[in-house]
């Protein structure tokens, strides 16, 4: 997985302790003022003061280029992240959603979030374990849960070394929850976050430990490490766990699992310098202007997530009174709401802000087909109407508007939202150009039609949809096209 790898041997030691990355300090006297500042990948929020907001803005840059050479990745450079810092403990406390977690990572629908409590020097590791499952997630990487903790433990002790980046430093309290003993490893392999071993806390801990060694063993463990990419390959193509190791390895889990149980309580761990660096750039982070009201909207979102619910939802509904015309507050209440157990009480802010003239398209296509069993259809269709208007990119809105008018035999504006498709997955291609086919057809545009029920022949995958495309051609060349009483159906979410 990325760059090449040079091993070095290194005693594990409960007193060595961890070497840190990040070596910032915070500020003498704590600030009191929410500031934004925005790099080229990041934006960040902040009330500990504008010069560490910078430093850490220059760090997360710097790691987030070395990420690319270490994992042999691309991240997408349009997605949008933003890393939120308090000053303190007590500030902190209605932001944590459990425990005593002082990092965490948070993907919403229309940014990531990375949550920290400080920018103390040694909460870093727990801030570039978040980041890295941010990575992870924008690169597209579906891992399991051990695979996915496992690396961000792993890559937690990062450490640049002139052209080099060292990494696989020893966690001392992971370190020595494995050796007081292990969970049965198939239990670690099919964890998912609904698992028991996720989410007891007097399992957590093994589970977090446990995922750490077995990765850090697949790595540099010189029986297992020349074979861990082709590992990477087969769970990547969807095998499970379980299966892959046993057939990569040539063993069964209960000889990993004893190899593991070996590894963790042997004399010495194994570190790794990867070939990559981790470049100095030369960033200008720049502080923006926010509206006092848009930042508070900001942590009452955040706060929603976690136990604070109540609280935060009060909050925003004063915020909504106190500002009337205001956008921002109405929307959080609307993404809380659809994202939550009760989805329907979206409906009233969701509105109030479409009164309010809100302009954010993800928000109203994901309420049109969030809600669509619960909302009138002309609600829904003004929903769709609204994304397409204020951005006419999002084809999936104009292929449910296609839908939509086919199923009621307005096959002009079938037509017409069908031509503002401008992504189209080749999944979808068949009964985009069948839809086509019978609605230029319904229109008179005979020509038009020919070709799309050729272009529905060229694509069709099963026997049923070749099947179908033949019986259109001869159809439409006969002058006889029927459409269907409902249209084909696209997958939906943007």
């Amino acid at each position: 997985m990325g760059a090449s790898v040079t091993l070095k041997v290194m005693r594990s030691s409960k007193a060595a302790g961890v070497l840190f990355l990040f070596t910032l300090m915070p500020p003498a006297q704590a600030a009191t003022q929410w500031i934004c500042l925005r790099s080229p990948n990041f934006e960040l929020y902040t009330s500990a003061g504008e010069k560490t907001g910078r430093q850490a803005l220059q760090v997360f840059e710097e790691v987030r280029s070395a990420f690319k050479d270490i994992l042999g990745i691309k991240i997408p450079n349009q997605q949008p992240t933003t890393i939120v810092i308090f000053r303190d403990t007590e500030e902190f406390a209605p932001y944590r959603p459990q425990g005593n977690i002082i990092a965490y990572y948070m993907s919403l629908s229309r940014r990531d979030f990375i949550i920290l409590q400080d920018l103390l020097p040694e909460h870093y590791p727990m801030a570039l374990h978040e980041y890295t499952h941010l990575v992870i997630h924008q690169a597209g990487m579906k891992l399991p849960l051990w695979l996915n903790e496992g690396f961000a433990e792993f890559y937690s002790t990062m450490k640049p070394m002139g052209n080099k980046i060292l990494v696989g430093r020893v966690i001392p309290g992971r370190l020595e929850v494995a050796e007081q003993g292990l969970m049965d490893l198939r239990e670690i392999l099919k964890a998912d976050k609904s698992s028991k071993a996720y989410n007891e806390a007097d399992r957590m801990g093994i589970f977090y430990a446990e995922s750490w060694a077995l990765v850090h063993m697949l790595k540099f463990s010189k029986p297992y490490a020349t074979r861990f990419e082709t590992l990477l390959d087969a769970i990547g193509r969807g095998e499970p766990s379980d299966k892959a190791l046993e057939r990569v390895y040539g063993k069964p889990i209960e000889a990993i699992q004893a190899d593991l149980q070996t590894y963790v309580r042997g004399s010495h761990f194994f570190e790794g310098v990867i070939h990559a660096k981790m470049e100095r750039l030369d960033i200008q982070p720049e502080v923006e202007a926010r509206d006092p009201v848009d930042i508070a909207v900001l942590l009452a979102g955040i706060e929603a997530r976690g136990p604070q619910h109540d609280d935060a939802v009060a909050t925003l509904e004063k915020l909504a009174k106190d500002n009337p015309g205001k956008t921002s507050p109405l929307e959080a209440l609307a993404w809380i709401y659809l994202t939550g157990p009760h989805p329907q009480f979206a409906i009233a802010p969701f509105q109030q802000a479409v009164a309010a003239g809100t302009r954010d398209a993800v928000l109203c296509f994901s309420y049109a087909v969030k809600l669509r069993a619960s909302i009138p259809d002309y609600d829904y269709v003004a929903a769709l109407r609204r994304v397409a208007e204020i951005d006419p990119q999002m084809s999936e809105a104009q292929e449910l508007l296609a839908d939509h008018a086919f199923d009621n035999h307005d096959y002009a504006e079938t037509v017409r939202r069908l031509h503002l498709v401008k992504k189209l997955e080749r999944s979808q291609a068949f009964n985009y150009y069948r839809m086509l086919a019978h609605a230029a057809f319904e229109t008179g545009d005979t020509v038009e039609a020919k070709s799309a029920a050729e272009r529905a022949q060229q694509y069709a995958a099963t026997a049923e949809e070749r099947r179908m495309a033949e019986e259109l051609v001869n159809s439409v060349a006969g002058g006889k096209s029927s459409p269907p009483s409902k249209a084909p159906e696209f997958p939906q979410g943007p």
